[in-house]
């Protein structure tokens, strides 16, 4: 143990403790020679957590090879502070703590953002 003291913690420090431990735990799993199940397995822990941070999108299931890397396709459901597109897996973790190019006004080399509104028919959603 690292001898940290978590008694006198409050509720939000604990919160934002937990945040930055499943970060970190996010961005030592994550290397660039990752095999395609070991990414994958890390994009649905990383699913896991936007949901316990109450991100929440249309589709977030999608993916295929592109330039070299395996990528995301991202369709949040607030298209007003997050892009849509294809993203890597980096990217997606970055999103977790509102950074990267996922969020609007951040850009990277990653980021191809599809300028489009989500419109739900009859409650079908892709």
């Amino acid at each position: 143990m690292t001898g940290i003291d978590i008694t006198n913690l409050a509720y939000d420090d604990l919160c934002d403790l937990r945040d930055a431990v499943n970060q970190r735990i996010l961005e030592l799993k994550h290397s660039p020679r990752l095999r395609l199940e070991d990414t994958l397995q890390l994009f649905e822990e990383t699913k896991a957590a936007l949901t316990e941070r109450g991100i929440t999108w249309h589709s977030l299931e999608r993916w295929q090879w592109m330039e070299g890397e395996v990528r995301f396709w991202v369709n949040p459901i607030d298209q007003t502070t997050y892009a849509t597109g294809w993203f890597c897996i980096a990217d997606i973790i970055a999103w977790l703590t509102d950074h990267g190019p996922i969020v609007r006004g951040q850009t990277s080399i990653h980021a191809t953002d599809i300028p489009f509104k989500w419109i739900a028919v009859d409650g079908d959603r892709d």
